[in-house]
């Protein structure tokens, strides 16, 4: 059995989505990063349709969304300067980072509305907001964290397959959890400048 479990150990690791993709794991010449494709494409699709429908505004989702690069291109560039390969386990974690991240974006981005819907300018709105929503952000992202750490820490051979999905997750909430708080309420400010810029600049109807 503890031979069994070195041989797994050393090949494991090994086993990357490069792998996958050509066919050297022995599949039947299915494509697992394609299928990875299709369901990013549908679970983006299907995240952007509900909040399209929650916020009745088709600019407001983009802007919650917007984390979602930020929180992927932390957890891949950590994984590559830890020295971990990208498997297909990884990727699967990247489909659950963005849900999360959505998550954190989504109750800063209400906060602020909500302020902003009181008649409060814009500026004031954002700040408090931000401010208000410090809390809330930072313990949805701990406290998933904190629920990973003792899968990270495991040593058994069934935890090594989950390992991969779990340090993606780990490591983008790590890099995204103030950053949320930076990129988004600056993205509304801009959003807001250029709803002022085509008022200005569209054409006025009435006498002339």
């Amino acid at each position: 059995m503890l031979r069994y479990k070195r041989m797994a150990y050393q090949v494991l690791p090994n086993v990357t989505a490069l792998d996958l993709v050509r066919g050297e794991s022995g599949g039947a010449g299915r494509n697992p990063c394609a299928d990875m494709r299709i369901g990013a494409l549908v679970s983006l699709t299907a995240i952007y349709v509900v909040l399209a429908w929650v916020f009745a505004n088709y600019t407001r989702p983009l802007v919650v969304m917007s984390i979602i690069p930020f929180a992927v291109v932390g957890a891949i560039f950590r994984d590559w300067l830890l020295g971990f390969d990208l498997t297909i386990l990884s990727l699967i974690g990247l489909l659950g980072l963005s849900g999360i991240v959505v998550n954190d974006s989504i109750i800063l981005v209400t906060a602020i509305d909500e302020k902003i819907a009181r008649d409060e300018s814009l500026q004031t709105a954002i700040v408090d907001g931000a401010r208000d929503r410090l809390r809330p952000v930072a313990l949805t992202s701990l406290t998933t964290i904190g629920g990973l750490l003792p899968l990270l820490a495991e040593i058994s051979l069934q935890a090594q397959f989950l390992k991969p999905m779990a340090l993606t997750i780990v490591l983008g909430l790590m890099a995204t959890t103030i950053l949320v708080l930076v990129v988004v309420p600056a993205l509304i400010a801009i959003q807001a400048d250029f709803r002022l810029k085509s008022a200005l600049f569209s054409p006025k109807t009435g006498d002339e």
